[in-house]
């Protein structure tokens, strides 16, 4: 039996049943200013929403790709995470400044944006730069990657072209699956408590 044929298969089918990082963010962005708004006693819905805009800004970075790219999509998408998927100056040092002029949004920011990162890290793409600007390797625990660290775009690039999914759009977001499903349950959940919230 040729094992890297079977690797190879499993690899495309984990890539092809990835989590849809989008609605997991906005859940979780969701549950992280909840929480700060409630445990601060703020009870503020502003700070709630601010979660969610923590939560994805880190992929402010993919419309900059996509105009880059003329709209193109493909297995080199996970490029755009160059921009501002750095966790050390954009989770700390933004939200650091955030903190300057208010602590409540600037604890928001960090804990949004950092599971933003970590989330990516598990399952989207090929790695984050973690310890940018110190040191400008990938790194991910994604289980569709054959390596966990990458030492640079060139070797990043490389993997991508031999493994990445091309089709990752209409695999992600147009094909229903179970993991899918889940993470539209898990964001209507968090939708209805909180507006359940908002009513008392």
């Amino acid at each position: 039996m040729d094992f890297g044929v079977v690797k190879n298969c499993v690899m495309n089918t984990t890539r092809s049943n990835k989590i849809v990082n989008m609605y997991l963010d906005i859940a979780l962005g969701l549950v992280i200013g909840f929480l700060v708004s409630i445990f601060s006693g703020e009870h503020s819905f502003v700070l709630i929403l601010f979660g969610v805009v923590a939560a994805l800004a880190p992929d402010i970075d993919f419309i900059v790709h996509l105009i880059q790219r003329k709209g193109k999509v493909d297995h080199y998408a996970h490029e755009h995470r160059d921009l501002l998927h750095k966790p050390l100056l954009f989770s700390a040092g933004i939200g650091l400044l955030i903190g300057l002029w208010n602590p409540l949004y600037g604890i928001v920011w960090c804990l949004g944006t950092l599971w933003h990162f970590i989330h990516d890290t598990f399952d989207g793409g090929w790695g984050i730069r973690w310890l940018h600007p110190f040191y400008f390797g990938y790194f991910t625990i994604a289980p569709y990657s054959p390596k966990r660290h990458f030492r640079n775009k060139r070797e990043q690039h490389e993997y991508a072209t031999l493994h990445g999914n091309p089709n990752w759009l209409e695999d992600d977001y147009f094909r229903l699956n179970r993991r899918l499903i889940t993470e539209w349950i898990l964001l209507t959940v968090a939708l209805v408590f909180i507006f359940i919230w908002t009513l008392k």
